[in-house]
């Protein structure tokens, strides 16, 4: 067992073994739960939700609509839109 200090930005330094054994990288996320006396470090990976092509499309739609100003409702609505604009 390897002893740790908080600092005063409430940070920890997992020890190198750790970090090792784990191959954890640099700005690795972690999931943070208590569970009884135990603070649990979880490393989670996480995915975007759009892609680099989606990104780009909405980019597209973006710089097309600028300007247009159109008022619709959230929904069925909207979603025929984009998908009209988006081919």
């Amino acid at each position: 067992m390897t002893i740790t200090k908080l600092k005063a930005k409430n940070q920890l330094t997992i020890p190198s073994a750790i970090v090792k054994r784990l191959h954890l990288r640099v700005h690795e996320l972690f999931a943070v739960d208590v569970e009884k006396n135990y603070i649990k470090l979880i490393p989670v990976e996480i995915t975007p939700r759009y892609s680099q092509e989606d990104l780009a499309a909405i980019d597209h739609i973006v710089a097309k609509e600028k300007g247009k100003a159109k008022v619709m409702a959230a929904g069925k609505e909207f979603s025929r839109y984009v998908k009209k604009i988006a081919q």
